[in-house]
Parts: C-alpha cells; structure tokens; sequence
C-alpha cells in the first residue's frame, strides 16, 4: 500500500510541489500528452529530502485549453524554476523527460541564470527527418480517431503497460490528444542542437537503451553542450522511451543520483 504523496497545488497556475522548503529543490517537466501529475509517484519517493516543483506545459494537465508553443512552454518552466528557487533559496536543478526535456532545454538555453543543472531523458534528437514524420503521423491519427477515442484508446495503453500507481497518476492530470498534436507540429520549427551549444550549466543526458528515436542525436547534443563549456555527460540505461512511467522507482534513482553529479555531490560524499 502506498502512503499518500505529498502532493499540493501552487499558487501559479499548472504548477504542483511537494516536500518542504528545506529540501533539495528539482524541478521536473513532463513528457507529451501527459500531465504533471505523472511525476506523483515519484514526488512520494524524493520527499522528503528534496522540494520538488513540477508544472503543466501548454495544451497539456490543467493548462489544456492553451495551445502548446515552445514560447509559452519555456515561460512555464521558467515560472516553476522561479517557484522553486522563491520557496528554498537556493539554485535550482532542471529535469525533463521527452517533450518535458525539449521544454527544459530550450528554458536553459533562454535562462541559464535559472538553472543550476540540467537532466534531459530521451530527448536529444532533432526533430525532424523520421523521427517528425513518424510523431506528425500518430498526431494525424489521433485527430482522425477523435479526441475522445484518442484518449481512451491511450488511458487502456497506459493501464496496461504501467504500474497501478503510475497509471492512476497520469490519468488523474488527464491525457491531451490536441496537445500531441500540436507539440509535434510546434517542435520541429527549432532547432534544438543550436540551444545545446548555449547550454553552459552542468548536463547530464540519460538515454534508455531501447529509444533509437529520440536519441538519435545524443552526440551531436553532448558535444554541441560541450562547445558551450558545459560539463556535460552522457549515460545509458535500461528501458524504453517512457521508462520515468513504467519505472518510477527506477528513474527516481536516476534523478537521486543526477541530481548528486550535476551538484556535485556526489563528488562530497
């Protein structure tokens, strides 16, 4: 059975925390069609020794009457980084998984003084060639089934292949098939090896083994961070392309142990 998170509604609007001020403040940024509340199940295993701040991207969770641009989704992790530093007072480490990570690279690139680390999960490809094709199409096929079959045909996906207490959370923050959409015709108009190179923070990239597609890039990101004078890292583990979903126990480690490098924590211990 598992005790209840401690999960609560910020005053900004699509922004959720959990923990106390005392604690290591991360900020995490979902991935596409999703909400904040996939982060649920891992805010109960992080607090209390870290404050985490998570925010709904336009078109998405309680901001899904938005349409989702980069523009507005960098002003809302940026609202989240803000957040977070006001409630702790101290720097902030950035975290995004697919859509969430193109989101919070691009935050980084705009407002590095925001950022005291980046981690970025299955989200170093340009998107563009195969990779928008094959996304461009699944969105045309959502908007060809509806909205409303979209969504059910995905919540029965997301029960079977998740955790009881992973699916309960990304179905409480509701599943956007507009959003989808609009996220893969919004992505590939930037380029995001171009906002690597004006990544100068600490980054670490953690691709799981079995996504080929969105990490197909993950060099040309390392290095392009590197050119910055970033200290970047790149590491692989285990999983596919939703492993924060269908391992939250698993990606909570990843975040733990991310957020110790990016720090340099680990390095004190």
């Amino acid at each position: 059975m598992h005790s209840e998170s401690p999960w609560r509604k910020a005053g900004e609007p699509g922004i959720w925390t959990a923990g106390s001020a005392t604690g290591k403040p991360l900020v995490l940024v979902h991935g596409i069609r999703v909400s904040a509340h996939m982060w649920k199940p891992h805010a109960r295993l992080l607090a209390p020794d870290f404050r985490v701040t998570a925010c709904d991207l336009p078109g998405h969770g309680t901001l899904a009457a938005s349409r989702f641009t980069l523009d507005g989704a960098v002003a809302q992790v940026r609202a989240a980084l803000q957040e977070a530093a006001t409630a702790t007072g101290r720097p902030v480490v950035l975290a995004g998984m697919s859509l969430g990570g193109f989101a919070a690279l691009a935050t980084t690139a705009a407002h590095p003084e925001l950022v005291a680390g980046l981690l970025l999960n299955n989200s170093t490809a340009q998107p563009r060639g195969v990779a928008a094709r094959l996304y461009r199409n699944a969105g045309r096929l959502m908007r060809w089934a509806g909205e409303e079959r979209a969504a059910r045909l995905n919540a029965a996906l997301f029960r079977k292949l998740l955790p009881k207490e992973s699916a309960e959370a990304v179905l409480a923050g509701g599943l956007s098939m507009r959003g989808f959409s609009e996220a893969v015709d919004e992505l590939p108009r930037h380029d995001f090896i171009a906002m690597a190179r004006r990544c100068t923070v600490p980054l670490q990239i953690v691709n799981c083994r079995g996504d080929r597609l969105l990490t197909a890039d993950e060099r040309a990101f390392l290095e392009a961070a590197r050119s910055a004078g970033s200290a970047a890292e790149l590491t692989h583990v285990k999983g596919t392309h939703i492993l924060a979903l269908t391992d939250p126990e698993g990606f909570t480690r990843i975040l733990r142990s991310g957020y110790d490098r990016l720090t340099g924590g680990a390095a004190k211990a």
